[in-house]
């Protein structure tokens, strides 16, 4: 599994690191113990905690890890495994908030959202839908907007959300294009009407592009004759050419270089274990 790391648009891909990849979650916030003994977990979110460890190193792939150590290579930086996770939308935004719980991935240009217990059946795993309301034609739910998801040379992005409102409202699911040069572009799909009180998944499939760097995604509503909820659900981005079933997020996080110690093997290769922890 080769690792892709560095800054939006300019990860590098380095060797696969050795098996059996150390990955944590770690929760925070505390375990409170009543009189009686139940046990009360405070859960106030939680992030990632990434070992990478490699045998017989150059110097090159030894210089480019220490200048993202030292902020020699400037960040904000992204990883991408192969093979480890397919959904590369953080996990606020892949579960859509955790149905209004964790925020931090969703963004709204107006109106306000709720967590409601709707869920598609068709995803699988249980979860908590957003609902929003209060909206109007031509405003948006916004996935990852401050963090767009990576995109690798030459790869084709499949798009995917789980929609579902009372009303027939019309939709389209917006993949913004983003460049050196910021946001240039965007792949828009045709407008949908939705079936009244019907789950349905809107898709989106990005072109391979040697200029686009990240893509975020945006549900727009187009006129309707009166604004209902609307539900949404189950959202992903994934290297492919179409989508397949839903996954949880978290497949390309925003982290830091914690710690990366060194072992200077013999001239010309070191061994050495990278820790990232997640932004």
């Amino acid at each position: 599994m080769a690792l892709h790391l560095g800054p939006l648009g300019r990860l590098v891909t380095l060797r696969a690191p050795r098996p059996e990849i150390e990955i944590e979650q770690p929760r925070q916030g505390g375990t409170h113990v009543a009189l009686s003994g139940a046990r009360t977990v405070d859960y106030l979110g939680s992030r990632g905690k990434y070992a990478f460890a490699w045998r017989w190193i150059s110097d090159g792939e030894r210089d480019y890890l220490e200048a993202l150590r030292d902020r020699h290579i400037a960040g904000p930086l992204r990883f991408v495994l192969d093979g480890w996770r397919r959904n590369r939308l953080s996990r606020s935004a892949a579960s859509t908030g955790y149905g209004g719980r964790d925020l931090s991935g969703v963004t709204v240009t107006a109106g306000t959202i709720a967590p409601s217990r709707s869920w598609p059946d068709g995803v699988g795993l249980p979860g908590l839908s957003l609902s929003w309301s209060g909206w109007g034609a031509g405003a948006a739910v916004r996935l990852d907007r401050a963090h767009p998801v990576p995109v690798l040379p030459g790869e084709s992005l499949a798009c995917s959300v789980w929609v579902r409102s009372p009303q027939p409202v019309t939709l389209r699911l917006v993949a913004d294009h983003y460049t050196a040069e910021g946001y240039t572009d965007a792949t828009t799909t045709p407008d949908v009407t939705l079936t009244a009180d019907t789950w349905q998944q809107l898709t989106a499939t990005v072109a391979p592009d040697p200029g686009v760097w990240g893509v975020s995604l945006a549900i727009v509503p187009g006129a309707t004759p009166k604004p209902a909820p609307l539900l949404i659900a189950a959202a992903q981005v994934e290297a492919a050419m179409f989508p397949t079933s839903w996954s949880p997020g978290g497949g390309a996080p925003v982290v830091m270089v914690d710690d990366l110690p060194v072992t200077a093997a013999r001239a010309g290769y070191t061994h050495t274990t990278l820790t990232l922890l997640e932004a």
